[in-house]
């Protein structure tokens, strides 16, 4: 839908891949993995793999990834250099995706192809070839923790009971991460609608463990210990749980020395008060959910522009119609409106705010009832 508003061809640019974004690099450095996959799937004629790793890849990495992380640079206004660069990066991934798919769905295929093209027939073109130099594991495995931060971010929020639509002042993250992820950091903070993300060697003062025995491996082991063992333990904070899971752990027990192994243990995060922590062995996150007044503000103009965004959709209108929004509301809507008047225009192509107190209130916005609703210019 933008490209076709924006009236892009891709075929057009030719922008090195060198020159262009970190998500550009690593999606073709995965499609290239996929090829690579695949081409060996084919070969072997298992079609279970090669559908397999073409439809993780397209879910998973072009679709629910990629294009998602990049939506400011499709919406850019200006047609930059950036917004080129992610058009030629989705195009050329469309293009490669149709022809490798072409022997197991030959007509949808053919179709994506000509359209993208508006050559004969893609079965008439040679099957893509991997091209080493895009391949990059460092990159994949760089992006790989940034996808497991938002994973526990957004976990995080639900344990808290908070949406991604209310902003959050900052995530903590431990200061082993920050030389990995700090060329996504504007992903995670877009992701997860924070502010700031902020490194902590220590991260105790926000998160601990409860570290309990797993029974199950060590009872045997310990027998009449087992109590003292289950003491020590008790004791571990969550540099001591860091240690274990890397696999680096001794301890002093009952005067001699022993290695406490992953499977040893059972751990079970506890927040700390304004806080709320999660993990997944690879690494941990913590998220403040203090609530300031300008936070929740800006939390109910999202909500305004998510509900404005869908009465569009129902009205039919086309990404590109302006429109005026008439509302309804109350003393703390006219005051996020008096701060958030212009990120509502502009996410909304709202060319005026009007106020209708006539305009029944039936939507329900955060712990607010409004009355919403749009009309094409």
């Amino acid at each position: 839908m933008y490209a076709n508003a924006d009236k892009i061809d891709p075929r057009e640019y030719n922008i090195p891949v060198a020159k262009r974004d970190l998500t550009d690099k690593w999606l073709l450095s995965k499609l290239n993995h996929m090829v690579k996959d695949v081409t060996e799937a084919y070969e072997k004629y298992d079609l279970n793999i090669v559908v397999h790793k073409i439809v993780d890849f397209i879910n998973d990495d072009f679709s629910n990834w990629y294009i998602r992380s990049n939506r400011r640079r499709f919406w850019a206004s200006e047609l930059t250099e950036d917004k080129k660069a992610v058009y030629l990066t989705t195009y050329e991934t469309l293009l490669t995706l149709a022809k490798i798919t072409a022997p197991v769905t030959p007509y949808i295929s053919e179709e994506i192809y000509q359209n993208l093209t508006g050559n004969t027939s893609v079965h008439l073109e040679d099957f893509p070839k991997v091209d080493e130099t895009l391949l990059s594991k460092d990159l994949e495995q760089r992006m790989e923790l940034v996808r497991d931060i938002c994973s526990l971010g957004r976990n995080a929020r639900e344990d808290a009971a908070i949406k991604v639509r209310q902003p959050l002042n900052f995530m903590i993250l431990p200061l082993v991460d920050e030389v990995v992820i700090e060329d996504f950091e504007s992903i995670i903070k877009e992701e997860l609608n924070i502010k700031e993300i902020v490194y902590k060697d220590d991260m105790t003062e926000y998160m601990d463990y409860i570290v309990k025995p797993n029974f199950k491996v060590v009872g045997k082991v310990f027998g009449p210990k087992m109590k003292d063992f289950q003491e020590a333990v008790s004791k571990l904070d969550i540099n001591d749980v860091n240690k274990i899971k890397a696999g680096y752990f001794k301890m002093n027990f009952l005067g001699e020395e022993i290695e406490v192994t992953e499977d040893m243990i059972l751990t079970t995060l506890k927040n700390k008060k304004g806080y709320c922590a999660a993990s997944n062995g690879k690494t941990s996150i913590v998220l403040d959910t203090s609530l300031t007044e300008d936070l929740i503000l800006e939390g109910l103009a999202r909500e305004v522009v998510r509900k404005v965004q869908n009465l569009r959709k129902e009205a039919n209108f086309v990404i590109t119609d302006h429109i005026n929004l008439y509302y309804s509301g109350d003393e703390i809507f006219d005051k996020m409106l008096s701060s958030y008047d212009e990120y509502i225009k502009n996410e909304t192509l709202a060319a005026e705010l009007i106020e209708d107190k006539k305009l029944e209130k039936d939507t329900e916005l955060n712990d607010i009832v409004v009355g919403l609703k749009v009309e094409r210019i």
